[in-house]
């Protein structure tokens, strides 16, 4: 199976400014500048290793255990230096800038930036290689494979439900093409009615979430009860069904195996089953 996953795909994977070698010995030491990377590194078996994570690491709950260095915005690199990590990691579409400030001081630096499953698959590759897990990395990656395509399964219908995902209110916003969020509702035998877009995340407007009349919302927010209660919005169909589900962010937004979780919650979704 990991045949299917092998094409070379547009991960980023960054060495910057310090020599690191995966034929050099695992990292002892190493700092998460990510929750998708910390929730990887326990996945793979490397918590042990963790030392330093963000506030926004908060899965697995051993991870809150760890030293916080700070958060997305703001790294406190004085308390991160003191931890005397081997190896600090981050997913570049994320903390790019950090890793480029780090990587100046003299530390190693690693970056994983996957943008949809399959490349998710590849990066437990590469991260298991980077901290000495390689087998387990592959093992994730077929356990995902396995799994995606049961889900595959589930998901026939003969329909199309459209979907809309409310990523926030003000402004209105989404996932378009490019996005894992749009790639779970085409899994799940969705049709994004964002779909046509050409930016991953973009603003949405009001009126055409009304013109295009989606039949499922997804939120994000936790703004359910404000969604219902949206005069302009009584009339979509997704609100008159009730078919409006308020979901976990974490479970959609982190590039990790649990994303397979999110999916496998959409598809109750559109087979109509209420949380």
């Amino acid at each position: 199976m990991l045949t299917k996953i092998r094409t070379k795909l547009a991960i980023v994977i960054l060495v910057l400014t310090v020599f690191f070698s995966f034929a050099q010995a695992a990292p002892e030491r190493i700092v998460s500048l990510a929750p998708s990377v910390t929730e990887n590194l326990f996945a793979l078996g490397a918590g042990a290793q963790v030392v330093g994570v963000t506030s926004m690491c908060n899965y697995p709950a051993e991870a809150g255990e760890r030293v916080i260095i700070g958060d997305a915005f703001s790294i406190n690199l004085e308390l991160l230096l003191s931890l005397e990590p081997d190896l600090v990691i981050g997913d570049s579409t994320l903390v790019q800038g950090h890793l480029d400030q780090i990587a100046e001081l003299g530390v190693p630096v690693f970056a994983v930036g996957p943008t949809n499953i399959r490349e998710i698959q590849e990066s437990l590759i590469l991260l298991g290689d980077a901290v000495g897990r390689g087998p387990e990395g592959r093992e994730l990656a077929e356990a995902m494979q396995l799994r995606l395509e049961q889900l595959a399964q589930k998901a026939v219908r003969p329909d199309r439900p459209r979907v809309f995902v409310e990523i926030w209110h003000d402004p209105l916003t989404t996932a378009g093409p490019g996005s894992y969020l749009d790639e779970l509702i085409v899994l799940a035998g969705g049709e994004n009615i964002a779909g046509d877009v050409e930016n991953p995340w973009p603003l949405f407007s009001e009126e055409l979430v009304i013109a295009r009349d989606p039949q499922i919302l997804i939120l994000t927010g936790f703004n359910k009860e404000d969604v219902l209660q949206r005069p302009a919005w009584q009339g979509l169909t997704a609100i008159q069904e009730g078919s409006v589900y308020e979901v976990d962010p974490d479970l959609y937004a982190r590039t990790t195996p649990r994303l397979l979780d999110a999916l496998e919650e959409l598809i109750r979704f559109l087979d109509g089953e209420q949380e």
